[in-house]
């Protein structure tokens, strides 16, 4: 599968988004939204995000490998106050994801329960101060 890695988000035309994580997200063939963290050659180890040492064995020879797009909601909180740029009140939590990683997240504040399918997305977070969006990945609540 071709990863693309120039995620392209609706924004209004007089500001370019501010996408985090950088590298970490990219878009795969669909335009699905896709996590790249990495995997030691070495152990097998697997990261998020993508480290330059593993922190299992040290080894230093890791490789971008895309995370599952899919998990179960560990834990989460919601968050009233909070930098002035982040859209409130917001939701993070962990996802366990398929391939044992826990992530941690920004969540999309619907139904949200411990023990629920969670799924990949992209959402505006918050806003500078000048107006352009902060855009990051998120997890969002699915049918199982």
């Amino acid at each position: 599968m071709a990863i693309d890695t120039s995620l392209t988000l609706q924004a209004p035309p007089e500001s370019t988004p501010i996408l985090l994580p950088g590298d970490a997200l990219a878009k795969g063939d669909r335009g699905e939204p896709l996590l790249i963290g990495g995997r030691c050659t070495s152990c097998g180890e697997r990261m998020f995000p993508r480290h330059p040492v593993c922190p299992s064995c040290m080894g230093e020879d890791i490789v971008s490998e895309t995370m599952p797009r899919r998990g179960t909601l560990y834990s989460y909180s919601v968050v009233h106050v909070g930098p002035k740029k982040w859209n409130k009140p917001f939701a993070l939590g962990y996802v366990d994801l398929a391939n044992s990683l826990r992530v941690f997240s920004h969540l999309l504040l619907a139904d949200l329960e411990i023990g629920s399918a969670m799924e990949l997305d992209v959402a505006e977070v918050g806003r500078e101060s000048d107006g352009t969006p902060i855009v990051s990945f998120v997890f969002k609540r699915v049918e199982a």
